[in-house]
């Protein structure tokens, strides 16, 4: 009786180890014939939610897998960060070792924009220094071979991020609103990163092709056949949780976060490395 309660927790321990303190590399696939044949196998390396976790002395083991994959560009969607640490945090060291390779993307998610005026000063003055581009509602252009895609950062206030409800019940956010933030979407092939994956449908609605969220972390727990139990504003089963989701043509690529709060069960922290396919009319 006793090697077997000693097994079960022999097997409990190894579970929560590798849950909570190893990573793991998934591959996805995204086609469309709205992305332009110079980014025909153009890879996107999508990392969110490190919350200063640690793989390795700066963080040498993320770096290793990450020059691995040898990714075209690098999406930071947010939570990467400890305010307590900003200037000496694990991210400021993985940046700071990988940006000089691959050029590199930044939004804030909820724990940044919960920063003062003087952290976020901080924060960005340590993104420029590591050559990272904080996209701050605003648009940039990827350029391959004289074709380009659209990529704009939307950063929303944290009435969005951390509680998605209010006194009349579930918050929504509008296309409308979407504009006033980020303008109009032009005609390109066009990528979003935006840390809640809550708002799927207004960002499709918006005209992003594919968008890239974190925030979720999987929904911590994961249940077989059930998903993801709970999300960080406090409720249950949300509906994007991690993985990549298809609604009218659109997408959106939601990771289930490279750290955090150590709680996660079935749910190891993940890189993203999307490839993108061109896909004839």
């Amino acid at each position: 009786m006793m090697k077997y309660i000693m097994g079960i927790a022999a097997s409990a321990a190894l579970i929560y180890y590798t849950n909570n303190y190893t990573f793991r590399v998934k591959n996805l696939e995204i086609s469309s014939d709205r992305i332009p044949e110079a980014f025909h196998g153009y890879r996107i390396l999508h990392i969110s939610d490190l919350h200063n976790t640690n793989y390795g002395t700066n963080n040498r083991r993320l770096i290793k897998a990450v020059e691995k994959i040898d990714p075209e560009v690098i999406f930071y969607t947010g939570d990467m960060i400890d305010k307590k640490t900003i200037a000496k945090s694990s991210f400021i060291h993985l940046a700071s070792g990988l940006s000089k390779k691959y050029p590199s993307f930044y939004i804030y998610g909820n724990h940044e924009e919960e920063l003062s005026r003087e952290e976020k000063a901080s924060l960005n003055a340590e993104l420029d220094k590591a050559g990272i581009r904080f996209l701050e509602n605003e648009k940039v252009l990827l350029k391959k071979n004289q074709e380009e895609i659209s990529l704009y950062g939307l950063n929303l206030p944290n009435k969005f991020l951390r509680r998605t409800y209010d006194d009349q019940g579930e918050l929504q956010l509008t296309r409308e609103e979407i504009i006033n933030r980020i303008g109009e979407p032009d005609h390109r092939f066009t990528i979003l990163l935006s840390h809640n994956p809550l708002y799927f449908e207004a960002y499709a609605q918006y005209g992003a092709d594919i968008t890239f969220s974190g925030h979720v972390h999987g929904g911590m727990i994961r249940v077989p056949f059930a998903g993801g139990l709970l999300s960080p504003d406090r409720s249950f089963w949300p509906k994007y949780d991690k993985g990549h989701y298809a609604h009218r043509g659109r997408s959106l690529v939601v990771s289930p976060g490279i750290g955090g709060a150590k709680l996660r069960m079935l749910n190891p922290p993940m890189l993203y490395h999307v490839k993108l396919v061109h896909k004839s009319a």
